[in-house]
């Protein structure tokens, strides 16, 4: 993955002090063609004040060291916000900063030494770990006569999940025909669900199988304290693709809201579980990060591509 990278210093003249030189250049020619050693006093005056301007604007922003503060993950069409940090060891000049985005120009007035923090909106996005736009850092200082110039490479991405949706998952539906908090068969209180792979087998009921061919588990009290993981499975769920990975986000965060274990289960890739004894938040982190990225191409940095995109509920 890139690191963040600053381009070279560039300097150009404003409007006022394109103006100014025209003026300079005219005091000039006036001064050699009277003789007027006061003219010429002025004139090189102004180059004086010209050049000291660009060399102050020019270390100015050479000084000015940044730092993006990576944007938190968002869903799939929100706007989001990405801050940068400015800090340098003299006075922080005034800066313009352009995302070269509609609504995301900040502007952070003459600063004393130490950090100053803005904020911009980024638009929404699709799903995927997709770069932040590049960054242009002007700078009148310290007179308006140039614009010292340089382009901020951020070298990091912004996480989208997938926009989270209510789905069918066709083994949540099995399951709620067939468990709940129901007496058991053989007169025992306990709740009854439906058989998960890795579920004691002394647990099944077979009387119930028997009839109806329906494998059940008894579900202790007992046992409540530590369920079995919720399998959040890509080929449970119905529809095309989009609609499929925002189904399983709504479920992954209702079951992390609920604090209860889960099995998130992709297509080529690794299951990954939350239990009580893993890392939960950083889990689910991972969870999303990998709903965000399931199926997108990648370029030769390693962002995700927009190719193949397709909003929730299209057919993919």
């Amino acid at each position: 993955m890139p690191q963040q990278t600053l381009s070279p210093l560039q300097i150009r003249p404003r409007r006022f002090g394109l103006g100014l030189a025209i003026i300079t250049v005219a005091m000039l020619l006036a001064a050699v063609n009277y003789g007027n050693n006061l003219i010429f006093l002025i004139a090189f005056m102004m180059i004086a004040l010209m050049i000291n301007s660009a060399w102050q604007g020019w270390r100015a922003l050479s000084g000015v060291q940044t730092r993006i503060i990576p944007p938190g993950m968002r869903a799939a069409g929100e706007a989001g916000t990405v801050s940068i940090e400015f800090t340098s060891q003299a006075t922080v000049p005034p800066l313009q900063v352009d995302a070269g985005l509609e609504e995301t120009i900040g502007y952070t007035a003459l600063s004393p030494r130490g950090s100053t923090i803005i904020s911009m909106t980024l638009p929404g996005e699709p799903r995927g770990y997709l770069p932040l736009p590049e960054i242009t850092l002007e700078t009148p200082y310290p007179l308006g006569l140039w614009t010292v110039r340089r382009r901020l490479s951020p070298g990091i991405g912004q996480w989208i999940h997938p926009a989270p949706i209510e789905g069918l998952d066709r083994a949540r539906q099995t399951e709620s025909d067939g468990s709940g908090d129901q007496s058991s068969l053989e007169g025992d209180p306990t709740r009854l669900r439906s058989y998960h792979p890795g579920d004691p087998i002394r647990h099944v009921v077979f009387r119930h199988y028997a009839k109806t061919g329906q494998l059940l588990t008894r579900h202790p009290e007992a046992d409540s304290e530590r369920p079995n993981p919720e399998i959040i499975d890509y080929e449970a769920f119905a529809g095309p693709r989009e609609t499929r990975l925002s189904a399983m986000t709504e479920r992954l965060m209702h079951l992390d809201r609920a604090q209860r274990p889960w099995v998130l289960r992709l297509p080529d890739e690794d299951d990954l579980t939350a239990s009580a004894s893993a890392n939960r938040a950083q889990r689910y982190q991972t969870a999303l990060q990998r709903l965000a990225r399931f199926g997108r191409q990648r370029d030769e940095q390693g962002f995700d591509l927009w190719v193949d995109h397709v909003a929730p509920g299209e057919t993919y």
